[in-house]
């Protein structure tokens, strides 16, 4: 499943937080469009045009999906730097016959990558090591935005909202398992929500916001057709207000699907054994007391984007918010490990992309810091 639509809410993190009786506030980005009331989707029928809507916007993004032809993507792109890569110019040429086989060649800055999965598993040329955090991005933004699970998302949301001159619908998705009271039900986005802007004439998805601070923006100026689809000739993909990753689809062409030749790895790429698995984003949430923080005073969330590896470890860090505390959330996330799942013998090594919300909280006895 692409997206996992899930934030684990343990119950004494979230007694102890309602005992601080201190509000929460909303989210705010230049490039958030849901900043006013959004309406509940309440019956049957809602849900059902809704779960449409998205449905008709993610055909047009269903690039690994059963059935969708054989084809070459060719992007080029343009990233700023992370923890572990320097930034610069970028390619990502993905030829993809099956979600069995299928191969990437991409580069960014110094950084080389040629990945082949044959039959199910994949192999990298250089030995299996971590993919770049823009890299990954990208890769989540252009080939699956918008895949979801409706019966796991416990709330939905609509806004019309203007875009670039016409009326919009923003869909906001929140997972299973959270909560809303009354009152947040009928306000802007919140920080647990998920956020999907389709255009109900075209059917096109405008932009993607994963959560608050990180929002892939979708430019069909230059749109690609390819069979029944149409593709953005651009994406850029924004954190903090500032564009991480501005990219370029220049072509996509089908390709022959009976040719297995580029699908079959050397000797020494299997020798290494399999390559790295990306996993799709996960939300958590971490409290954290403070002595700054006072009673009814307003708490300003900061969520930090990370990578992981297979042991929990944080490889790449960085704040999708800035506040006063958020230098703060940052160094308490990129020190702790968040995914403590062992590592199942003879699978292949893991990476986990991550967002997480960390909310400083008071001070009160007999609450410590809470990863939920």
């Amino acid at each position: 499943m692409r997206r996992l639509f899930a934030i684990l809410v343990a119950t004494l993190p979230l007694a102890a937080y309602a005992q601080t009786a201190n509000p929460v506030a909303p989210p705010s980005d230049p490039l958030e469009l849901v900043t006013g009331a959004a309406q509940p989707v309440t019956t049957v029928e809602q849900r059902a045009a809704t779960v449409a809507l998205l449905n008709r916007a993610a055909e047009q993004y269903a690039m690994h999906s059963k059935g969708t032809p054989a084809h070459i993507l060719q992007i080029s792109f343009n990233a700023t730097a992370s923890t572990l890569f320097p930034g610069g110019a970028g390619q990502l040429r993905e030829t993809w016959i099956s979600g069995q086989n299928w191969r990437w060649e991409a580069t960014l800055g110094n950084y080389s990558l040629l990945r082949i999965s044959s039959n199910g598993v994949a192999y990298d040329q250089q030995a299996p090591q971590a993919i770049p955090l823009r890299l990954k991005m990208l890769a989540n933004t252009v080939f699956a935005p918008l895949q979801f699970t409706a019966p796991r998302v416990a709330a939905m949301r609509t806004a019309s909202v203007t875009w670039k001159g016409a009326q919009i619908t923003c869909v906001l998705l929140a997972p299973s398992g959270s909560a809303q009271d009354s009152a947040a039900a009928k306000a802007g986005r919140q920080w647990n929500e998920s956020e999907f802007c389709v255009d109900p004439a075209t059917g096109l998805l405008d932009v993607y916001s994963e959560i608050p601070g990180y929002y892939a923006i979708y430019d069909y100026t230059n749109a690609l057709k390819f069979h029944d689809r149409t593709l953005p000739g651009a994406v850029t993909i924004s954190e903090n207000g500032t564009a991480a990753v501005q990219a370029q689809l220049t072509s996509i062409a089908d390709t022959d699907a009976t040719n297995m030749t580029p699908y079959t790895p050397t000797a020494q790429m299997i020798s290494q054994g399999p390559a790295v698995v990306l996993f799709a984003p996960m939300q958590m949430t971490r409290m954290v007391p403070s002595p700054s923080m006072q009673p009814g005073s307003a708490i300003e969330p900061a969520i930090v984007h990370v990578t992981l590896d297979e042991q929990g470890h944080v490889q790449e860090s960085e704040l999708l918010q800035t506040t006063g505390l958020s230098s703060q959330a940052l160094a308490l996330v990129t020190g702790t490990k968040l995914w403590p799942a062992p590592q199942t013998s003879g699978t292949p090594p893991r990476q986990r992309e991550a967002f997480v919300r960390v909310e400083f909280v008071p001070a009160q006895p007999g609450i410590g810091q809470y990863l939920n």
